[in-house]
């Protein structure tokens, strides 16, 4: 830790003159932290946290050196032990030289001042507990003392205040009972069943509490979740008296058709689950991945939930997300659904203001205590979100295990911040356990990528499980049915199963150990269902994931009797679970996928129907988290105008989070769907809105010379042809910089043109400073230098401040830093060396100003370039360096393909010709196979390796990329260079005829 930040908090001067500091904030409950006047004071060392912790819960005291020796370094002699006190003290007073105001030190003792003023979370907890405020002291108490801290010393002061804590919620819950307040008795326990998940007597007085309120569904849920708990944690069922509130919420028939619930233990998987167990000792002090990969049934899943329970009863903080096939999801849904897990989101109370803001953007019912937040430049905002995510995920301190079920269906966002959690917290205690069909992984994939990069880093560990063998499948069987079989019975079983778990217990849960297809088993099962259980199985299928009761009801349109009773047999027959997140889903994706295989078109039509209005019922207040969802269900239903409106506000939430391949797939379906009706104007515009709606995210995710772009170029003039419409600005930007990219020089020309006028004409500066950035660098990379300087310095002359945001929002770039980057190797070509460095300069300068890391990075892309042709090495060092240490959490991959051209140069430049000028060779190969993504790309990085191969001394290559850099249209700026330099090669090559 670094040492303290003085410099963040000003003293207050008194009308008297006397210098006051303001008072310290400290909090003992979770992480340690120590503030003044707002900004955080930061210690050098653990154990000097530790005694100011000891002091201040002995505040009233003046403590014996010896004793708080001993607390400290119980293991330690005597001598050792005060020695350690003295050197803490000293490190204390040099990282906090004020520390003295707030100790009373002395020979034989130390003590904690009461003056000058702080407040300490601890004393007022327990202030608020002796005046019998306890809904203040509940507040106050934001996770247990010293999260994370081992001391013998600590357990018994953490064990004495969550004893109290426990006590005041209890008081909580019996007095809003006795008052009437049912809501905040229900929200009292609810918070009490999490701090002790296995007390049977919360349970039974939350369903007691949900009947009061008429909530039977809720009551139900409970219930479920109790026995669920007990049988995972414990492998033991609800005692009989919690039984019995169950039974009286439900009606006499329905109590005598119940059969127990019960479990089975684990059955093989020790090897598995002794890698599990190694990889969590080396999660507490290094975050790690497990992916648990293998065929449908195999108990990926069941291995996982197993795996969890066993961290969770040993303190770790743990939270599953899954996903879902052929879902129109929200980004990063699965990451929202670990934030809504219980104790995540119980620990989020504990975070500071701004995190919770950005939270918000993930979850919105946070707006309710925070401010909306603000809708920022793209990498600005992703870098917040992922910091604020961070900090949510490991707020408690203690070791996290995070469940990522069905990894293979995640979306890239999501899976972009899982691998950014363990790259920029690499020692946080942390452990992600993915599940994943192998089939499903493939290189290309966003899963793909993201197993590459963790593997590069030596970050993940792969386990692949095989199917049961003979005697584990019949270990499984006995289990399940709770009697022995015959070994012809079991080799008949494992002949058909193959050892696969989902199958032996399907087939010995629908009696018939010979079933030849698991869909047939899972039919038969379910043809064993009431009528009104097989009602709601049905709406549950089409639902397509996890689903809460409101939802079933509501498609289901029936009672909460009928729910309830639905909900109970199907969770007795194990063909649904419960969730943590006070919600239901298929205990298996394969019962889920036979159920809605059995349905027919007309009335699979039908109830995406009833899904879709249930859902829009049921999240009015949030519409945007289920707009995708929506839009699928529409689209099943076949209503194809409410379907095209859902997907659109799916990829506008999606590039609220400028999760942009996720809104490029939304705006495409619903461009597929309009293009499906018949020829209308009204059809017309919502094609043409749609269209260029897709620009940006599809310039964001693809490049500027991605076929799409293109088609979509076409159609959307097309369609303003038409409609007799003039094209909008962010289309003419997009066609100006999508014909550079082609080298298309006068239709970048015309387009730019266009836009500029339409600045003129509408007084606009954001457009009159586009247009010109189009034009400028249009005649930069088709050589016209003077043409170039004219736009660019146009550009930079027009840009206001106070619009930087808008060209930062709706054109992803400062236009300013960029301009002046490229006004830098304009007046460097027309042979004007001090005004490139004065415009390179003020780029970077401004750059770093705004902090706008994809401006930042471009800004020195282009100073390197300059350097390279000024032959600075020095200055292309550093450059490079800083480029590399930008790092904005998604990069753009243009710009990392040429950084990192020019690090390799720069190993050809320190004596490693043959690796450096290999990696260049691979890094154009691979730019090759995206052509012309961003304008010039081709040739910069041509002109890369060409230098690498004048200071390696390679003519063969260096002719081969001469020849080729003086074909390309937009390098003209460079073949002076190359012209040079083939001749150079050819002297090389024959020194005899020279």
């Amino acid at each position: 830790m670094g040492s303290c930040a003085r410099r963040q908090t000003r003293p207050r001067i008194l009308r008297s003159g006397i210098v006051t500091d303001p008072p310290l904030a400290i909090r003992l409950f979770g992480q340690f932290q120590v503030h003044r006047g707002g900004a955080p004071m930061h210690l050098d060392s653990a154990r000097g946290e530790s005694l100011l912790a000891f002091l201040l819960l002995h505040r009233h005291q003046s403590l014996q050196r010896q004793r708080l020796a001993f607390a400290l370094w119980p293991d330690s002699t005597e001598a050792q032990a005060l020695t350690n006190l003295r050197h803490v003290l000293h490190n204390l007073r040099r990282s906090w030289p004020e520390i003295d105001r707030h100790l009373e030190v002395t020979q034989r003792t130390l003590s904690w001042r009461p003056d000058p003023p702080y407040r300490l979370d601890v004393a007022e907890f327990e202030a608020a507990l002796s005046r019998g405020s306890w809904d203040v002291a509940v507040r106050l108490y934001t996770g247990d003392l010293l999260v994370g801290r081992a001391d013998e010393w600590v357990e018994g002061e953490r064990a004495r205040l969550r004893h109290a804590f426990v006590e005041a919620l209890e008081r909580l819950v019996a007095t809003a009972h006795e008052r009437g307040d049912l809501t905040g008795a229900v929200r009292y326990a609810e918070r009490l069943l999490r701090e002790q998940p296995m007390r049977e007597e919360t349970y039974r007085l939350l369903m007691r509490l949900h009947d009061a309120q008429g909530d039977r569904t809720s009551a139900v849920r409970v219930y479920h979740e109790c026995a669920a708990t007990l049988e995972r944690e414990l492998g033991i069922e609800p005692a009989a008296v919690t039984r019995a509130v169950y039974d009286a919420l439900l009606s006499p028939d329905d109590v005598q058709q119940i059969s127990r619930v019960g479990g089975t233990s684990f059955v093989g998987r020790s090897a598995e689950r002794a890698t599990l167990t190694a990889r969590w000792r080396q999660a507490r002090t290094a975050a790690q991945v497990v992916l648990l990969a293998g065929e449908p049934g195999i108990g990926k899943t069941r291995l996982a939930e197993e795996f969890r329970a066993w961290c969770a009863h040993r303190g770790a903080v743990t939270a599953v997300a899954r996903a879902y096939p052929g879902e129109g999801a929200l980004a990063y849904g699965p990451v929202v659904a670990w934030l809504r897990s219980e104790r995540l989101n119980a620990g989020l109370r504990a975070l500071a203001a701004p995190y919770l803001t950005e939270l918000a953007r993930l979850l919105p019912e946070l707006l309710a205590t925070v401010p909306r937040p603000l809708r920022l430049p793209e990498s600005e905002q992703r870098q917040r979100l992922y910091d604020a995510v961070v900090q949510a995920l490991l707020a408690s301190g203690a070791p996290v295990l995070l469940v990522a079920d069905d990894v293979q269906w995640w979306d890239r966002e999501a899976l972009r911040l899982l691998h950014y959690v363990v790259r920029t917290r690499p020692s946080a205690p942390l452990l992600v356990v993915a599940t994943a069909r192998r089939e499903d992984i493939e290189t290309a994939t966003p899963v793909g990528e993201l197993l590459n990069a963790l593997r590069l880093a030596e970050r993940v560990t792969e386990i692949d499980l095989d199917r049961l063998n003979r005697s584990e499948t019949a270990v499984l069987a006995e289990q399940l049915s709770g009697k022995r079989f015959a070994d012809a019975d079991i080799a008949a079983l494992y002949r058909q199963t193959e050892g696969n778990p989902l199958f032996i217990v399907e087939a010995l849960r629908a009696g018939d150990v010979l079933t030849p297809k698991v869909q047939a088993v899972v039919q038969a099962r379910v043809a064993q269902l009431s009528a009104a259980a097989r009602e709601l199985v049905d709406v549950a299928a089409t639902v397509g994931r996890e689903f809460t009761a409101e939802v079933l009801a509501l498609a289901g349109q029936v009672s909460e009797d009928v729910v309830i009773r639905g909900l109970d047999e199907l969770w007795r027959r194990r063909i649904i679970r419960e969730h943590d997140t006070r919600a239901y889903d298929f205990s298996h994706d394969t019962i889920r996928e036979a159920v809605y295989a059995e349905l027919s078109p007309v009335r699979r039509r039908y109830l995406h129907g009833r899904v879709a209005r249930a859902l829009e019922a049921a999240y009015q207040q949030d519409p945007g988290s289920v707009s995708g969802r929506l839009a699928r269900h529409y689209e099943e239903a076949e209503r194809i105008e409410q379907a095209v409106a859902a997907y659109a506000h799916a990829a506008e939430v999606a590039q609220q989070l400028y999760a942009h391949a996720e809104s490029a797939r939304h705006l495409t379906r619903a461009l597929e769907l309009v293009r499906s009706l018949p020829e209308s104007r009204r059809r017309w515009t919502c094609e043409l809105d749609l269209s260029n709606a897709l620009l940006a995210p599809l310039v964001a995710s693809e490049g500027y010379a991605s076929a799409r772009i293109h088609e979509t170029h076409r159609r959307a003039l097309k369609l303003c042809r038409s409609l007799g419409a003039e094209p909008s600005p962010p289309l003419l930007r997009s066609l100006g910089l999508g014909s550079l990219a082609l080298g298309d020089f006068a239709a970048a020309r015309e387009h730019g043109t266009a836009l500029r006028d339409r600045g003129q004409r509408e007084d606009d500066d954001v457009l009159r400073v586009e247009g010109d950035y189009v034009l400028g660098v249009t005649a930069f990379w088709a050589g016209e230098l003077t043409a170039a300087r004219k736009h660019l310095e146009r550009a930079v002359a027009t840009y206001r401040d106070e619009n930087r945001r808008e060209h930062l929002l709706r054109y992803a770039q400062d236009p300013l830093v960029i301009c002046l980057t490229r006004l830098a190797l304009t007046y460097w070509f027309l042979g004007d060396e001090q005004a490139a460095i004065r415009a390179r300069d003020r780029g970077l300068a401004r750059a770093e100003e705004i902090a706008h890391p994809y401006s930042l990075m471009t800004t020195l892309l282009f100073a390197s370039l300059l350097a390279l042709d000024m032959g600075e090495v020095s200055a292309l060092r550093r450059f490079v360096q800083r480029g590399k240490a930008v790092a904005p959490p998604v990069a753009g991959e243009q710009i990392d393909a040429a950084i990192a051209a020019l690090a390799a140069y720069l190993e050809v430049v320190d004596g490693r010709p043959a690796e450096g000028i290999a990696r260049i060779r691979r890094i154009v190969a691979a730019a090759r196979v995206r052509e012309q993504a961003a304008p010039g790309l081709r040739s910069a990085l041509l002109r890369i390796l060409l230098a690498a191969c004048d200071v390696a001394g390679d003519p063969d290559t260096g002719l081969q990329v001469a020849d080729e850099l003086s074909t390309l249209t937009s390098s003209v700026i460079w073949r002076p260079e190359a012209e040079r330099l083939r001749a150079k090669f050819l002297a090389r090559q024959h020194p005899a005829s020279t």
